[in-house]
């Protein structure tokens, strides 16, 4: 019989006591609203031994430059690890460290869950020895529990993941910064412009970005960008949850390939806050991406009206004169006979 419920009712950790102590064997299935597809995690004996991650390798391979999107795309999530292996894409010894590394971000983040709903099945199955992790229960929980306890510790400094951060005037005062990869790989990401949660995003393992940024801010390296009160007014206006809640939704659309409802959505969204730059900023990414060239340039220009924002205004400039010479050249087109 299924073990299943809601994770605000019966957390990861006490979840994944009953399944050690029990020494099971089958698969657990997480769903969040977040995810396009559910977490699964297989056991046995009561130790984890695999966790299908196929959409975050492909993200590595990605950006580790072993693959590009147009081939990544072709692959369905089921067939791609066997396609890494079988076509030899990256040394097998390369991808374990890959793939162990990813696994253990994600199953550690699974532990921040507040929501969502959990199935666990008493199944055969049979994991390759190249995705087998054979990880303690008891060791996940200890590690897991040290990791939300410093995670708490960051959050009273950073108490919100949508604030922006940027580099602090002083670093240039200080002579010698002992820094580390990750540091340097934020510091590199954070221009004034990305929230926490992006630059999270961004990199993928929410602890080692949590902590690496805690660190700095408290070494006085980056701080909290100060926002003039007239542009948080203007940019920032519907700040109420109820905005945050809509744009989280449509991100989401936008993850999905779900244009035609994001546009519907953000074009409801403008009715409510027609001098909102963000909501015209987006829409033409969502016009774009529907091919519909014309629609995409005119809220690109109300953009440019109504933002006080140059670095977005800039990109937005080049992205206009692009789009015009290719909708130029869509209608002065003509079939071609011979």
């Amino acid at each position: 019989m299924p073990i299943e419920g809601q994770i605000k009712e019966l957390g990861l950790f006490e979840l994944l006591q009953l399944i050690s102590l029990a020494e099971k064997k089958g698969i657990l299935t997480i769903t969040t609203e977040e995810t396009v597809k559910p977490y699964l995690l297989y056991f046995e004996k009561g130790n984890l031994v695999s966790i299908e991650i196929s959409q975050r390798l492909k993200k590595e391979m990605i950006k580790r430059g072993f693959l590009n999107e147009e081939e990544v795309i072709k692959i369905e999530d089921e067939e791609f690890v066997k396609y890494l292996i079988e076509k030899e894409v990256l040394p097998l010894s390369t991808f374990r460290s890959i793939y162990i590394q990813a696994a253990t971000d994600v199953l550690y983040s699974l532990f921040l869950l507040k929501n969502g709903h959990f199935v666990f099945e008493d199944v055969d199955f049979e994991i390759p020895e190249y995705l087998v992790l054979n990880m303690k229960i008891e060791n996940i929980i200890m590690e897991a529990a040290r990791r939300i306890d410093e995670i708490s510790k960051m959050e009273e400094i950073l108490p919100n993941t949508d604030i922006v951060l940027e580099v602090s005037m002083d670093l240039v005062e200080k002579k010698q910064v002992d820094l580390s990869p990750m540091d340097w790989k934020l510091l590199s990401l954070i221009n004034g412009n990305l929230t926490i949660s992006d630059l999270i995003n961004k990199v993928g393992d929410k602890f080692a970005v949590m902590k690496s940024l805690y660190g700095m801010v408290m070494a006085g390296i980056i701080t909290e960008k100060k926002i003039p009160i007239n542009e948080m007014v203007k940019e920032i206006e519907p700040s109420k949850d109820k905005f945050l809640e809509k744009m989280n939704f449509i991100r989401r659309l936008w993850n999905k390939g779900e244009y035609d409802e994001g546009v519907k959505e953000l074009i409801n969204l403008k009715e409510i806050y027609p001098e909102n730059p963000l909501i015209s900023y987006n829409l033409g990414y969502f016009y774009l991406a529907k091919g519909n060239y014309k629609e995409a340039i005119s809220e690109w220009n109300s953009f440019l009206v109504l933002s006080s924002e140059e670095k977005r205004k800039e990109e937005i400039r080049e992205l206009l004169d692009l789009i015009e010479k290719i909708n130029k050249n869509i209608i002065n087109w003509e079939v071609l006979i011979e």
